[in-house]
């Protein structure tokens, strides 16, 4: 049986058209690799697995997975993780666009340092010009929750990578091997933040996390929310984040400096419904 190099996996969850799109990009850009796509349908009630598996029929490389339920991102990926073959898995949203050949570049510098745990290309906007905000950056602490300064450094682009401590899921290539001693994410975080705890785990394990500035994709959600609905997700996930890394009494603090943004975004949320 041929070795497989690389599995992908896509969390689809109603966003058919993205994933059709990153697909066809996908076999279009990769050409010398051994690689299959797992896609996963998120939507308990979707019928995207069924649309998908019509669509590449004859394709052997690309796998269909209906999730039974939708308990969020790192639990599709989860799923997709346990049917992987490949020595690395790729994770990547659907709404990402690939444009070159950066995924054999990415695969390339993990072969060549042990080091790095997690990495990420380039993220641009869908302007190809400017970069995403906020795909990398530290960990938490009470100093950036004060501050609001825990991501949005600027990108080292003179040197070929550069170390971050965490960086986004959206397009994160790590081994299948790490992915399965770590557990895969943590299905506690429903949305927001998996991401983050991955990469402290990873660093736990004296790891470095990384991004490659020689390969690049582009993300159409370019640009963070400003839903408070969803932010009442993340606002949940973080809680836990804190719970699990930094405990009751520095949760309990965080909280305490986090309410004057809270207050804040639902007097602006108020005022957008009025």
């Amino acid at each position: 049986m041929e070795k497989i190099e690389l599995s992908i996996i896509i969390v689809d969850y109603n966003s058919l058209k993205f994933t059709i799109e990153l697909v066809d990009d996908l076999l279009k850009h990769l050409k010398a690799l051994k690689y299959e796509i797992i896609i996963v349908d998120n939507d308990p009630n979707g019928d995207s697995a069924e649309k998908l598996k019509a669509l590449y029929l004859k394709d052997k490389r690309i796998k269909a997975l209906k999730n039974d339920k939708n308990s969020g991102y790192g639990s599709g990926n989860n799923l997709g993780a346990k049917h992987a073959t490949g020595e690395y898995i790729l994770l990547l949203n659907p709404d990402v666009k690939i444009v070159d050949d950066s995924i054999e570049r990415m695969l390339d510098f993990m072969s060549k340092h042990s080091e790095v745990g997690a990495l990420s290309p380039l993220i641009y906007q869908t302007d190809a010009k400017n970069l995403q905000r906020h795909f990398f950056g530290d960990f938490q602490s009470m100093a950036g929750i004060t501050f609001q300064r825990w991501r949005g450094k600027t990108a080292d682009l003179s040197k070929e990578f550069f170390y971050a401590e965490m960086i986004t899921g959206a397009a994160l290539l790590i081994s299948r091997e790490l992915y399965e001693k770590l557990g895969g994410f943590d299905e506690n975080f429903f949305m927001y933040m998996e991401d983050d705890d991955l990469c402290r785990r990873i660093s736990n394990l004296g790891l470095k996390n990384a991004v490659l500035t020689t390969a690049r994709v582009m993300h159409y959600e370019g640009q963070s929310s400003t839903s408070y609905e969803k932010k009442k997700f993340y606002y949940k996930s973080q809680d836990y984040y804190w719970q699990k890394h930094y405990g009751s009494f520095k949760t309990v603090l965080m909280k305490i400096i986090r309410y004057p943004y809270i207050l804040l975004q639902k007097l602006n949320n108020r005022d957008i419904k009025q």
